[in-house]
């Protein structure tokens, strides 16, 4: 349950639990009675919600669904528990969409973020607990008349039907979550390798440049060295005048 971290939804709460108005993520207005994970949740969706005008519910869990109106750039989206239907919870939020549009018209589509959340979160809460107790009196008159056998097993048949699409569109979200934290995760491992790769090429630079200059050396030392051993064996066999093909042998002296 999203709301068991930070709050409960009692039969006696509103029925429309949370509500936003934002540009792509960027919310310009939001409300909320109650404590809970679900503005965290709103974000992942609000980044995956299509551009294109329309209308589309997200089932969260069980006990809660999504329900959003995109129209003219702005989004308008709210959180109802599982009592709320999903034609109650979209005129809802026409009737945010018609308030906005007359309070600000196209101010929206450039405005920054929460610039109007100190007016109009006032206008969501009104709305929100007119809605809730509409819906609530509505919820409480059809169980009051739901005494004929054959519209309870209708309604057992529709809420079994609405259950399965639930857990379907469920599963769909949390994929759709589970694949986002997998891309991001392998954009971080890229980022990684590539940062990796370069302290390698760095690395790989510097071990060259000093085995160079150790190979430079050691050739200068041996050649040094050979002069030298060249030098000592000259001076050795023609010592300091360098006469060594100067000597002739001593003439032979006459004989008597």
């Amino acid at each position: 349950d999203p709301l068991a971290r930070g709050g409960s939804c009692s039969p006696s709460d509103s029925m429309i639990i949370y509500a936003l108005v934002a540009r792509g993520t960027c919310v310009l207005a939001e409300h909320t009675a109650t404590a809970g994970n679900f503005a965290l949740v709103t974000r992942r969706i609000l980044e995956r919600l299509p551009q294109e005008e329309g209308r589309a519910s997200y089932s969260y869990d069980t006990s809660h669904s999504f329900h959003c109106v995109i129209r003219a750039g702005l989004a308008f989206l709210c959180m109802a528990d599982s009592r709320t239907e999903q034609a109650a919870a979209h005129a809802f939020l026409d009737a945010v969409q018609s308030r906005w549009s007359a309070a600000y018209a196209e101010k929206g589509l450039t405005a920054l973020a929460y610039a109007m959340n100190s007016q109009f979160a006032a206008v969501l809460k009104e709305l929100m607990e007119s809605f809730s107790s509409a819906a609530g009196s509505s919820a409480g008159g059809a169980a009051a008349s739901s005494s004929d056998q054959a519209d309870a097993a209708n309604v057992s048949r529709v809420e079994g039907e609405l259950e399965e699409v639930r857990q379907v569109m469920v599963e769909n979200i949390e994929k759709v979550l589970a694949r986002g934290e997998k891309i991001e995760l392998l954009v971080d491992k890229t980022e990684h390798l590539t940062h990796q790769a370069f302290q390698f090429r760095r690395t790989t630079t510097r071990v060259k440049r000093g085995m160079y200059c150790k190979s430079l050396k050691l050739n200068l030392f041996l050649c040094t060295l050979l002069l030298l051993v060249i030098g000592v064996a000259v001076f050795g066999a023609c010592g300091w005048s360098f006469s060594c093909g100067s000597h002739h042998p001593p003439s032979p002296s006459p004989s008597p």
